[in-house]
């Protein structure tokens, strides 16, 4: 009897150090991944802050070369050396441009990466209750087309969350009448979205709403 208490305990603290490790390297990654997101954003700013400098380094030295003793005099050689001017600092700028394309696909990949992990969290939050979280995209001719959410008598645990319009998402969304080739945002009852997701997509329904 001891000996088989001995092993269950030492089995059960096994899987528990094994479970403690795996939340250690989790939080590790999620903490790595936030400090390479603030070197990135760190870095675009250095290269924003580099091409911002060449520029007004550029512009000065024109001016400069435009109103020194002699300018008039030599307007050949001064288009010469201004023309010299700006192509070094286009050729730099183009340079660093790369660099900061770069960066922001990096940055992007990252916050995707995070993105990603933090949906997935909600969407088994939601599972456990039941629920989920659907995107649908408003279609012509639909019967949610130049209504606003307020007035399409969904279904009690149905709400919209957000709707994207273009690069905005809008606030008040209750109040907003909607427009084709929106997206909308919605949360509720697995059951309720599906009874209400048509609305938004289907023409079906237009006599129902009036």
């Amino acid at each position: 009897m001891p000996t088989e208490f001995l092993h269950r305990i030492r089995k059960e603290l096994t899987i528990t150090l094994t479970g403690l490790h795996e939340v250690v390297i989790a939080l590790s990654e999620l903490v790595n991944r936030k400090v390479q997101i603030l070197k990135l954003h760190w870095q675009a700013s250095a290269v924003d802050q580099q091409i911002v400098a060449i520029r007004q380094r550029v512009g000065e030295q024109i001016i400069a070369r435009l109103t020194e003793d002699g300018a008039a005099a030599n307007p050949d050689s001064n288009r010469q050396e201004i023309d010299r001017l700006l192509a070094e600092a286009t050729s730099k700028i183009r340079t660093l441009k790369g660099d900061l394309s770069q960066v922001e696909a990096l940055l992007h990949e990252l916050e995707a990466e995070t993105l990603r992990e933090t949906l997935l969290k909600v969407q088994h939050d939601l599972l456990t209750r039941a629920a989920s979280l659907e995107r649908v995209v408003i279609s012509h001719g639909a019967a949610a087309s130049g209504r606003s959410p307020a007035q399409l008598g969904l279904a009690a645990s149905t709400q919209v969350v957000a709707i994207l319009r273009g690069t905005a998402i809008l606030t008040q969304p209750d109040s907003i009448a909607l427009r084709p080739g929106d997206i909308v945002i919605l949360i509720g009852r697995r059951d309720d979205l599906q009874a209400d997701a048509p609305i938004f997509t289907h023409p079906q329904r237009q006599r129902a709403l009036a």
